[in-house]
């Protein structure tokens, strides 16, 4: 008889974790972030009929929907994006079978890839997803080469999904790649020279290459085939870097070679905040990045996000300290301190929604609420960027999630003792 009573338990716990099917949900009363030209609506509506924002407005009719959530004095935002994590490629860190962020194979380095890696199942991402996080962007990560590999984007979800395997490149520069140089940032510099021009020469000489009628290339041919949506101009190159000499030395590289770049860590990038404004180059860091963890980061300051927003900069936020597993949906604590030391508050918003969105190429599904794009979006029970606020519904394709992770379920299991289920813990 017990055993019946925890199976029809079990059932029902299945039902209720089950993400709402979407259809028909209207949500009113709610002030609507929408980060686009529209700006804040305030009181208003948004209609989602399967799966997509059908309409915004103030005098939607509800009679005719299946679904109404009254978001009065809530708020509500585009799904956050953390646009620097580890999620579903490290569980936990000093376990070496949970940790797939990188490889010391020294055959690959741009054709690394770590999309078959990825733990759709991992537990980090429904306990992130629960925050109001609903993408992030996944990189790879190397001290002994200057490229790293190719980074994915995640869509947080149940189930969660990859939305692009090949979302970017990855590399570093400054003393954190001086071993894969030899000792010295400048060889570390050189062999991203000499590899972009390697794989320049390959794509036009493919044929005599493959051939062997050619010279020896830096790189082997998988490497070389996967620089070439970089130098192409299609694949951003992340490159992770922080002093500001440096960045400025890519900036002069990026002129002569014409990919796209992005700029990973930034700590001194307002020094250089006009140079990166004028050649369109965006910049992924932490606000709260702001003690001189080594001599790259001397300059490093509070209120960077705001100098770098002011001359015109795309900016990007990652979390806290790069708490890129766990952690990750406290980009929006870092958006919050941005916002305390000068940054615009759309702005801010924006660090963490549609500009990364925008530079990783689906901006056409999230990062911004208008009609037409995914219903993925969070209510909050106040402001996005206060750090007492919590998200009090997700939703992602219009979907409704239950707002449950490991982390709650343990919670609840522990959090009344006297009760006479089977727990493995007492008091």
């Amino acid at each position: 008889m017990r055993r019946g009573i925890k199976l029809i338990v079990s059932i029902a716990f299945v039902f209720l974790t089950v993400p709402v099917p979407a259809g028909e949900i209207l949500i009113t009363n709610a002030s609507i972030h929408t980060l686009t030209g529209a700006g804040t609506l305030e009181n208003a509506d948004i209609l989602i009929r399967d799966g997509a924002i059908a309409a915004l407005g103030t005098d939607i009719d509800p009679s005719s929907v299946g679904k109404v959530i009254d978001a009065s004095d809530k708020q509500v935002t585009p799904g956050l994006i953390n646009a620097y994590t580890y999620l579903g490629v490290m569980e936990i860190s000093q376990v070496e079978g949970t940790d797939d962020v990188s490889t010391a194979d020294e055959q690959f380095s741009s054709a690394f890839n770590i999309f078959p890696a990825v733990n759709p199942g991992s537990t980090l991402l429904p306990h992130n997803l629960i925050h109001g996080l609903t993408h992030a962007v996944v990189a790879p990560e190397s001290n002994q080469r200057v490229f790293a590999g190719q980074g994915i984007v995640l869509q947080l979800g149940k189930p969660s999904s990859i939305l692009n395997k090949s979302a970017a490149m990855f590399a570093r520069l400054g003393s954190s790649s001086s071993e894969a140089g030899g000792g010295s940032r400048a060889s570390s510099y050189l062999k991203m020279q000499q590899a972009l021009a390697d794989t320049q020469e390959y794509r036009t000489n493919r044929h005599a290459v493959m051939s062997g009628n050619w010279r020896d290339l830096s790189l082997g041919v998988h490497d070389l085939e996967a620089l070439i949506p970089v130098i192409d101009g299609n694949l951003p190159l992340v490159v992770n870097v922080h002093r500001a000499s440096d960045i400025e030395v890519l900036l002069e590289l990026k002129r002569q070679s014409g990919f796209k770049l992005v700029i990973a860590g930034a700590s001194e990038a307002w020094r250089v905040a006009d140079k990166l404004a004028e050649a369109d180059v965006a910049v992924i860091i932490d606000p709260m990045a702001n003690l001189p963890i080594d001599f790259d980061q001397l300059a490093a300051r509070l209120d960077a996000a705001a100098l770098l927003d002011a001359a015109g900069v795309t900016v990007l936020f990652t979390g806290v300290d790069f708490l890129h597993t766990h952690n990750a949906f406290l980009v929006r604590q870092a958006a919050g301190n941005a916002v305390a030391y000068g940054m615009d508050k759309t702005a801010a918003l924006k660090a963490m929604t549609l500009n990364p969105a925008t530079v990783f190429g689906f901006a056409d599904q999230a990062g911004s609420l208008e009609p037409g794009k995914q219903a993925t979006l969070v209510i909050w029970d106040g402001d996005p960027l206060e750090i007492m606020t919590l998200a009090e519904q997700v939703l992602v394709k219009g979907k409704i999630i239950p707002m449950t992770s490991r982390s709650t379920r343990l919670r609840d299991r522990y959090l009344d003792l006297d009760n006479e289920r089977e727990i493995f813990y007492r008091k």
